[in-house]
């Protein structure tokens, strides 16, 4: 039986709210799903690979005594990896330790609006995405032209998303999973990208 489908259409929601009279989606990472959908049976695998990190157990974090929140070492991984990956972004993260942290307290606000966790307001776990997702990740998308990000660095950074998983995670990050975080990174490109073109529209800058 096919899982429950959580976010259909999210991607032409979102293009109705947007002004632009650009097509977005040629700004779209290459891996990318325009038309997202994920399941719960996703948003656990997400959730779980996450608090994996959190717990500290997997190997890479034990094996090292530099850093000692587990988090944080997967934020400062992450940042490793990204500038491995696309090294041009160097300069615009001039503090990896500062970035890290914003970027992990970044996700674990995002993930709390996601389906596959325990709602204690409700009393059970969360099936549909919290709409007060959608204007942060809006808001998140037009701040980082700030910080001359550009729509074209959402691939290297949702490869490096994936990356760093994979290397922290082992065999435990399996290919259903990195299929979840990549169906993931697509819904929230679907959300972020529209919001970055036409800010930058407004800006006057390039997207």
């Amino acid at each position: 039986m096919k899982p429950i489908i959580i976010s259909v259409g999210t991607l032409e929601a979102v293009l109705k709210m947007s002004t632009s009279p650009v097509d977005v989606k040629q700004y779209y990472p290459s891996y990318v799903n325009a038309n997202s959908s994920v399941s719960i049976e996703q948003f656990r695998s997400i959730q779980e690979s996450w608090q994996t990190i959190h717990s500290g157990e997997y190997a890479l974090f034990k094996e090292q005594t530099l850093v000692s929140d587990p988090v944080g070492f997967w934020g400062l991984q992450f940042y490793d990896v990204l500038f491995e990956i696309e090294p041009s972004l160097k300069p615009l993260f001039k503090n990896k330790f500062q970035q890290a942290k914003m970027l992990t307290e970044m996700i674990n606000a995002a993930l709390n609006l996601l389906p596959g966790t325990f709602d204690e307001t409700l009393g059970e776990e969360r099936l549909e995405i919290d709409p007060k997702l959608i204007p942060v990740l809006q808001d998140l998308a037009k701040r980082h032209l700030q910080y001359q990000t550009k729509a074209k660095h959402y691939e290297p950074i949702g490869l490096a998303i994936v990356t760093t998983f994979d290397r922290m995670l082992g065999a435990r990050f399996d290919n259903d999973t990195k299929a979840a975080w990549v169906e993931l990174w697509s819904l929230i490109c679907s959300v972020m990208i529209p919001a970055h073109v036409e800010q930058a529209q407004q800006m006057e800058v390039e997207p």
